[in-house]
């Protein structure tokens, strides 16, 4: 929350997957109940940070791969929007190369984030919560909202 204890400003954080597209409800409710702007983020997978596994990375490769699903996630992210968030005016999306948890906690400082809203699982989905959401929950400075993925509530 901002100084004056307002919600203005929601980050829904997406992976593209199916459980954070089930947390779109969950992101228009307080939106709407707060007033509040949705900012839209998708992290591409820095692959240049991690160590070669068997041998070294050609770079220009791993640049085709994120420009490939750059585009890919962008073009993606435009249908999310469109179906989702079509009639909704205070929105705006980003697209960002890095380690998604990173990302998503330096978006929180820089666009004044009062909100995370986000699903409990991401694309790998092996666990009861992902990763990035546990860093996330475990390092955000503002109010973090987990929402749970259909999958997980079947069992």
């Amino acid at each position: 929350m901002n100084a004056a204890g307002k919600i203005e400003n929601i980050l829904w954080p997406n992976d593209l997957s199916n459980c954070s597209e089930e947390a779109l409800p969950h992101v228009l409710s307080l939106a709407k109940q707060y007033g509040a702007a949705v900012h839209v983020l998708y992290v591409a997978e820095d692959l240049s940070r991690h160590d070669p596994w068997y041998g070294g990375f050609n770079a220009s490769h791993i640049k085709k791969i994120i420009n490939w699903e750059m585009k890919k996630a962008k073009e993606r992210l435009q249908e999310f929007c469109q179906s989702g968030l079509e009639g909704f005016v205070g929105y705006s999306k980003k697209i960002e190369v890095g380690d998604p948890a990173r990302v998503i906690l330096d978006f929180i400082d820089k666009y004044s984030i009062d909100m995370v809203v986000m699903c409990r699982r991401g694309k790998k989905n092996n666990f009861a919560m992902g990763g990035v959401s546990q860093k996330i929950v475990e390092n955000s400075p503002v109010p973090v909202v987990i929402t749970p993925s259909a999958k997980h509530l079947e069992k």
